[in-house]
């Protein structure tokens, strides 16, 4: 893999385009599988959070860096206070997998670097995908010009899960993770629960150390009993 990670940042396990669930995206997971396999060079992807804009961009980077290219995924709400010396190093990536465009819209400073390195980019026939709450002319950029180049490949709106999304997404992790919850549990977690995607990946991580303490099986009345704990 040449996966470029930087300081205190790590790409998860699941972070795959085949551990991406649901329907709802479709349509932006097929746009990272373009990407990914050379056919498109720029990507945005805009929407709420737990909406899988995170997710697709660690996989397109996971996938690019195992097939033997330098990717790099960039989170901007954890790096922003060092952006521009890291961002005199990617000029020489295959692919940069930038987050959280959010997080320095209004600083000049930083936007100007990203306008660098987006340029440097293209120049080489590197990727280039970003993902942020909105798209890139609603998201308050002091530089227009930002905004021009996070839309030169085009934007795809990322919706929010839905209900069988969801419990297709608990399903997934939990197979990933050795256990198997079966779908009335998953619908079963949902219903009685917070149901936002962070609350129940920690659920799932609540159910995992409870079943193999206790060895039992993940039916609802275990379910019920562990998180009534």
């Amino acid at each position: 893999m040449s996966v470029q990670l930087v300081l205190g940042v790590q790409l998860p396990s699941s972070a795959t385009l085949e551990a991406f669930v649901g329907d709802v995206n479709a349509g932006a997971r097929a746009s990272i599988a373009q990407i990914i396999e050379g056919r498109s060079e720029r990507l945005f992807l805009a929407g709420p959070e737990s909406s899988g804009k995170t997710h697709l961009l660690q996989a397109a980077c996971r996938a690019i860096g195992d097939a033997g290219q330098r990717s790099c995924y960039l989170p901007l709400a954890q790096v922003r206070q060092r952006l521009k010396p890291l961002v005199e190093n990617l000029a020489e990536m295959d692919c940069v997998c930038i987050d959280d465009i959010d997080a320095i819209a209004g600083q000049r400073e930083a936007e100007i670097a990203l306008v660098g390195l987006s340029d440097a980019l293209r120049a080489r026939g590197s990727r280039l995908v970003a993902a942020g709450s909105r798209l890139p002319r609603e998201l308050g950029l002091a530089l227009p010009d930002l905004a021009t180049r996070l839309a030169w490949g085009g934007a795809v709106c990322c919706r929010a899960l839905d209900d069988d999304d969801k419990i297709a997404l608990l399903v997934e992790r939990g197979a990933q993770r050795g256990m198997t919850l079966p779908e009335p549990t998953a619908r079963w977690i949902l219903k009685h629960g917070a149901s936002d995607v962070p609350a129940l990946m920690n659920t799932l991580d609540t159910l995992d150390r409870a079943s193999l303490s206790a060895q039992r099986r993940l039916t609802i009345p275990f379910v019920r009993e562990t998180l009534a704990q």
